[in-house]
């Protein structure tokens, strides 16, 4: 099956871990919790939380509680395509939590390990790329 038939679905995320240049391994959002969905016209939207978040009673908009309840979530929607080999999908970010994506494309590796998606991208974090694996179960 192509990868792009493949995507389409509903995902719940199994485990988000980061790798490190020196071997080491992280948990970013702790023992994350994430949805995925893309359609067969070509939408997506994702989510990631870390869990036990400060909470945000309405109205107390204190600078901390919002900064640890905002960096504690991703969370954007757009359009996707998966390129010719399919071993990479590009989200086109239309609508973001984070608004410095709006407007860009967020690139991510792609592999399929049986009814498994694994998408994988390396971020730059103090001068050393740092790879983020997320580990993605088909909903039925």
């Amino acid at each position: 099956m192509p990868p792009m038939k493949q995507l389409v679905g509903n995902w719940t995320l199994l485990s988000y871990v980061t790798e490190n240049p020196d071997g080491s391994r992280g948990k970013p959002y702790g023992d994350a919790v994430g949805r995925l969905s893309y359609d067969e016209h070509g939408h997506m939207a994702g989510q990631v939380m870390r869990p036990g978040r400060t909470n945000v009673a309405p109205g107390d908009w204190q600078a901390q509680q919002v900064r640890s309840a905002y960096a504690g979530y991703i969370a954007y929607f757009g359009t996707y395509e998966v390129n010719e080999p399919g071993d990479t999908v590009v989200h086109h970010v239309q609508g973001a939590l984070n608004p410095g994506w709006v407007g860009g494309a967020q690139v991510r590796r792609l592999k399929f390990d049986g009814d498994l998606l694994i998408l994988s991208t390396k971020v730059e974090k103090g001068g050393a790329l740092v790879n983020h694996v997320l580990t993605w179960k088909k909903l039925p």
